[in-house]
């Protein structure tokens, strides 16, 4: 395994994280709109990691807070799991503070970060890459719902700006026209932001995971499994609720050898459009052995049970050694 903390260039490793606390816990998962943000039980994981390394770690809970103490971080890294809430630049606070303050960081730059936020112009940069891409159609009002119907049923219906599956449930998996217009209709309402309608892609849940600047290996292709029911996906979304309040027997397992080379070579290629970008996720769906895009996820969901982390940790890695990998891609 490569000793990745050679390539450490900092001093401290700075986190910023915003914590959950308990105020959204009685509504469904998918009505929550903290789910972006972090568990106590995450953040603990990677400042333990971290101090594994040999490092020191700060943790501030908000962007402000890091502009506040700027000063103190001049040769630190900054590493951002900032979820926020209502901004649809929420994503870009922290990269835009530690560009004006001259700060390292972990990631996209601002643009980057809300080009891969967009999840419009994050798929067309697919299609460009040559990446099978499932169609869709963007409703910004409801003027907008008679351009959907073109696409084939069923479809999925997501909130533009959202990310951890907040606004998505099973109930977001429509057959009709009529209900892709309902559903549409009220998630406008809901979350006061445009909509994504997209064909539904049955097929097993898969993630390419990437790590940049630290060699060929730091990569992993990975597959959300339910034990004994190898199809559970194939007609289901990986919705709120299942990622709130998994199945019985859920777990990640790595699937690199499933991946095809003309695959994995498109999307380092899209992945490149994004540079730099740190540490990432792409979702998709692995249908007919062929990879088809969701999204893509910078600053993907850090802890030792994601499927980030578990994509590297099946086959053999470490989380300390997913960390110090995560630190070392800012070059």
């Amino acid at each position: 395994m490569i000793d990745f903390t050679r390539r450490f260039s900092f001093h401290d490793v700075v986190i910023v994280a915003d914590c959950l606390d308990d105020a959204e816990e009685c509504l469904p998962a998918e009505a929550r709109r903290d789910l972006e943000m972090t568990e106590a039980a995450t953040l603990s994981s990677l400042q333990n990691a971290i101090t594994a390394l040999g490092l020191t770690h700060h943790h501030y809970p908000s962007p402000a807070a890091l502009a506040d103490n700027a000063a103190l971080h001049t040769q630190d890294i900054v590493l951002s799991i900032y979820g926020g809430r209502a901004s649809r630049n929420r994503m870009a606070l922290v990269p835009a503070v530690c560009e004006t303050f001259g700060l390292k960081f972990i990631g996209p730059d601002v643009f980057g970060r809300i080009v891969a936020q967009d999840k419009e112009i994050s798929k067309r940069l697919a299609i460009d890459y040559g990446i099978l891409t499932p169609a869709w159609r963007v409703v910004r009002e409801p003027a907008d719902l008679g351009r959907i119907g073109g696409l084939r049923m069923p479809v999925v219906v997501k909130p533009f700006w959202e990310g951890s599956s907040i606004g998505i449930s099973q109930r977001n998996l429509l057959s009709s026209l009529e209900g892709a217009h309902a559903t549409a209709a009220r998630l406008l309402e809901q979350f006061g932001q445009p909509v994504i309608i997209e064909e539904f892609v049955s097929g097993r849940e898969v993630s390419y995971c990437k790590i940049e600047h630290v060699g060929e290996s730091a990569w992993a292709f990975c597959e959300v499994v339910i034990d004994g029911d190898p199809t559970f996906f194939a007609s289901r979304l990986f919705d709120a609720e299942e990622k709130q309040n998994p199945s019985p027997g859920r777990g990640v397992r790595n699937i690199d050898s499933e991946l095809l080379k003309e695959d994995r070579d498109k999307i380092e290629t899209f992945l490149a459009a994004f540079t730099p970008y740190g540490y990432c996720r792409v979702d998709g769906r692995l249908f007919e052995g062929r990879f088809h895009f969701l999204e893509i996820t910078p600053d993907a969901w850090i802890a030792p049970k994601g499927q980030f982390a578990r994509g590297f940790t099946e086959k053999g890695w470490t989380y300390e050694t997913v960390i110090a990998a995560v630190l070392a891609s800012a070059g």
